[in-house]
Order: structure tokens, then C-alpha cells, then sequence
């Protein structure tokens, strides 16, 4: 057992692309995740957890810098990180941890010097592969070495490695270990037949999905589901891994994903279904519940209150200084994010109205001409967003009496004072986060706003990035 006078271990484990919906702990009675569901019984549940930018690269690099996306250089995939702002890994590292980062990066092409490690000690990454049975990865400044398992198999395999080897060179420092896992991001088909345990016919459907979708999506969940099934049983292994090195108490691991997934809620579908308006293949990247919401679980015996749960708003920048706050670290100047670790250590301190929401675009794929520039704000009842010079509609929902988002309520007479008051929220973000939405110099052929962003690699600067 390690010393209660040593900072606690983290383990920072996240999907990709997994709906907050998608777990039985979220009232899911379709979907098998014993071990989500577990890890919830033993820890805090925040049921009000947001993407604030829900897109792979943009979540990375907010939950790494405490920024927001407009702040931190990733205005959308590969897009590079800027070197001069501090780090979680690099903050923890000065604190005396052993930092590493397992699985998919999406920051940045491999091999992988301390120049390109954001802070990191170990990675054993890729930038990200097809799908999640081919592909390769690098250790640190060595491979590429083929994945020849199931992605999420062999990189939990390479998580406990750390860990044993951890314990071995460094018994006396605590450890940051962060898991990117592939899945349940497309392509569905690709996990263990073993987990193909969904039956289409008996999968319920959301009442947002068109009728005529609604076939579509059944077999689409079924292979969804299956993925995530695969990933709580990896996660099982890693707990049990903790337990058996005994390191559970003095261990705070964190499940959560970096955005959602429409799977036909709306209409949306996925980049390659052409046969989709290309307004409809966004797949994320909307203010809606299923892209924007995502599990968050939080669980360290004899400090988090068990089987307990919370309606705190909590942001993906808000992760580093809550992370940082939760082991006596102190928060470098400047970050956007707040730090939350009051609420799983039954503290005082003020909650977030609301969570600020972003898409900025275009990376790849070029979601501009799919899914447009818009700014939002999240509060526990409403969601409001529009986009820039008006090209689609203002959203404004009630998620209290219309969780499926299906009554659009802006413009109506009977909401112009909520309306009124969730676009001086939205300002009032703007203002705060200096961000240049509607007044920044933008690129007459793109429309993006002119940040200093930089692409991770040069291929990037000339590639088409439009889907057909």
C-alpha cells in the first residue's frame, strides 16, 4: 500500500465518441456496462458533464490545457497544440508525478520526443488509425509498432504495464495515467464478435430519430452498444489490476468520453453516408444533448462519498484545475477552466450556471459547410446557440420539459425573456473568454477565425478535407 501522505494516483480513462446515455448508470436498460455502472456505486456520477467543443481533437486539447478551443490553438482536428501554456501532465510532472498517456492522441503524428509530449513522460500512442483492429502506434520515440489485438485490449494491456512497471522504479511518486480508447467511434463493425450480444428489434429508440431512420439506427445501437459492452469489460481489467496491486484507495479514476454521438437522433449520420443530405453527416458537433452530453464518473474511496451523484455543471476545461484541486496542486494562472473539486470532496464553493459550448471548424472532416460555426451556452434547463451571420436558425430547447429537443423555441413570443436572457449569458461568455466570434478576422475562402492556429503536419495544409 502507498504512503497516505503521497498525492493520490489518477487514472483518467475516456472513449471516444460515447453519449452520456449509453451506460446502465444513466438509466440505459438496453446497454450491459457492469463495470461503468460499478464504478458509479463506488464513486460520484456527474449527471451535467459537457464536451465543450465535441469534436476528438478539441476535447484532447481543452481537458489538457484547461482552455477553450479558440484559447489553446486545437480549433478542430489536427490541429496542433500550442507549446506555450502549461499542461495537466506538465503540472503534475513538476508536482513529482509519473505522467502517461495511453492509446489515441489525435494531437499529433508519431514518433513522439519530450517536444511532442505535452508533458507526458510516456506515450504509447497514434495520432489515430481506420479503425480499431489496424493501425500502429508509437512509444515515445520508438516504432511504429503494429496493434495486432483490439485496440482497447492491447492498450489496456500496455495501461497495466505502466502501472506494474510504476511500482517497480517509482514506488514513492504517485502517477498520472490518461487511456484514450477508439471505440465506439465508427465504424461500429469493428470490436469482438464476442460482444455482437444486441438484438435491432428490442433496442429502444429515441422519439428525436426519424421515422424513417428508424431501422437505420436500431442497427447501428446494436453495433454501438456491442463496442461499449468490449470497452466496460477492459475497464473491469483495469480495475481489477488496481485492486490487486493495491492501489484502489489511493487511486482517483475518472471514466468519461470526449463527445457523443447522434446515431439518427435528428437526423444526423456519420461523414461516409452519402446518401445523407451533407448537412445531416455530422455525427457530433452539434448543440444537441446526444453530442454535447457525456458520462463523467468520479470514484476515490474515503474521499468521494459513495453511490452518490450531482447536478454541477462540470466542462471539459474545467478537468485540469478540478484534477489539479483534487490533489494539492497549485492551478497555474490563466486557465478557463474552474475548479470543481469542492463538489466529489463535499466542499463549499459556487457552482457554473451554465457551460460554455463551441464549434469553430474546419479541420478534418470540414464540418463548415455541414454543420457551421455557432457559439452556445448550456444551463440545467435550457440550451440556446446560434451561428455566425445567421446561416442556420437559433436553437433555443428546454431540456426539462423537452429532453429529446424536439420544440424549437426560439423566436416564440411566450420565450423572448428566456431568450433575451440566455443571449446575455452567451455574451457574457464571449466577453469573458475573449473570444473573437463575431468581430475576428476570418479567412475570406474558409470562414475560420484567424487564431495562429497551426496544423499538426504540413499534409494538412493542402488536403481536401470536405467529404462528397
Amino acid at each position: 500500500m502507498t504512503s497516505k501522505t503521497k498525492r493520490p494516483n489518477i487514472v483518467y480513462v475516456f472513449a471516444d465518441q460515447m453519449r452520456y446515455s449509453a451506460m446502465g448508470c444513466s438509466g440505459n436498460k438496453d446497454v450491459h456496462t457492469p463495470n461503468f455502472d460499478q464504478l458509479g456505486k463506488e464513486g460520484m456520477i456527474f449527471d451535467q458533464c459537457f464536451s465543450s467543443c465535441p469534436i476528438c481533437s478539441p476535447y484532447r486539447a481543452q481537458v489538457l490545457s484547461g482552455l477553450y478551443s479558440h484559447q489553446n490553438g486545437v480549433v478542430c482536428n489536427e490541429y496542433e497544440l500550442r507549446h506555450d501554456i502549461p499542461t495537466l501532465p506538465g503540472v503534475l510532472g513538476q508536482a513529482g508525478y509519473h505522467t502517461a498517456y495511453v492509446g489515441k492522441w489525435h494531437l499529433g503524428y508519431g514518433p513522439y520526443p519530450p517536444e511532442k509530449r505535452y508533458g507526458f513522460d510516456v506515450m504509447a500512442a497514434y495520432n489515430t488509425n481506420g479503425d480499431a483492429f489496424h493501425g500502429s502506434y508509437h512509444y515515445n520515440e520508438s516504432g511504429p509498432f503494429e496493434m495486432r489485438d483490439w485496440h482497447p485490449s492491447m492498450e489496456t494491456d500496455l495501461a497495466i504495464d505502466f502501472i506494474t512497471k510504476h511500482q517497480q522504479e517509482r514506488p514513492d511518486d504517485p502517477f498520472f495515467l490518461m487511456m484514450s480508447w477508439l471505440p465506439p467511434h465508427w465504424p461500429y463493425e469493428a470490436f469482438p464478435k464476442e460482444y455482437a450480444i444486441y438484438k435491432e428489434e428490442e433496442l429502444t429508440i429515441s422519439p428525436n430519430t426519424p421515422k424513417q431512420l428508424e431501422a437505420w439506427e436500431r442497427h447501428e445501437t446494436a453495433l454501438y452498444y456491442g463496442n461499449i459492452t468490449g470497452l466496460d469489460d477492459q475497464f473491469g481489467r483495469l480495475m481489477k489490476a488496481l485492486e490487486e496491486k493495491g492501489l484502489t484507495e489511493d487511486t482517483i479514476v475518472c471514466f468519461t468520453s470526449d463527445h457523443g454521438d447522434h446515431l439518427g437522433a435528428h437526423g444526423y449520420g456519420k461523414p461516409f453516408d452519402y446518401w445523407l443530405h451533407h448537412t445531416k453527416r455530422g455525427s457530433k458537433a452539434t448543440p444537441f444533448n446526444e453530442s454535447i452530453h457525456v458520462p463523467f464518473i468520479m470514484r476515490w474511496p474515503g474521499h468521494i462519498q459513495a453511490g452518490t451523484r450531482t447536478g454541477a455543471l462540470l466542462s471539459s476545461v474545467d478537468v485540469m484545475p478540478t484534477l489539479l484541486g483534487m490533489c494539492q496542486v497549485d492551478i497555474p494562472e490563466g486557465l478557463a477552466g474552474r475548479d470543481l473539486s469542492f463538489v466529489p470532496l463535499g466542499g463549499d464553493g459556487t457552482l457554473s450556471d451554465s457551460v460554455y459550448l463551441q464549434i469553430l471548424g474546419p479541420g478534418w472532416p470540414d464540418r463548415s459547410k455541414w454543420l457551421g460555426f455557432w457559439r452556445g451556452v448550456r444551463t440545467e434547463r435550457y440550451v440556446y446557440a446560434r451561428w455566425y451571420q445567421n446561416e442556420v436558425d437559433p436553437m433555443l430547447f428546454d431540456v426539462v420539459k423537452d429532453p429529446y429537443e424536439m420544440k424549437n423555441l426560439y423566436g416564440k413570443a411566450e420565450y423572448r425573456d428566456i431568450q433575451e436572457q440566455m443571449e446575455a449569458l452567451l455574451q457574457r461568455w464571449l466577453k469573458e473568454t475573449n473570444d473573437p466570434f463575431e468581430y475576428g478576422e476570418r479567412d475570406p475562402e474558409t470562414r475560420m477565425l484567424k487564431l495562429g492556429q497551426k496544423y499538426i503536419h504540413e499534409k494538412w495544409e493542402h488536403t481536401v478535407r470536405e467529404c462528397p
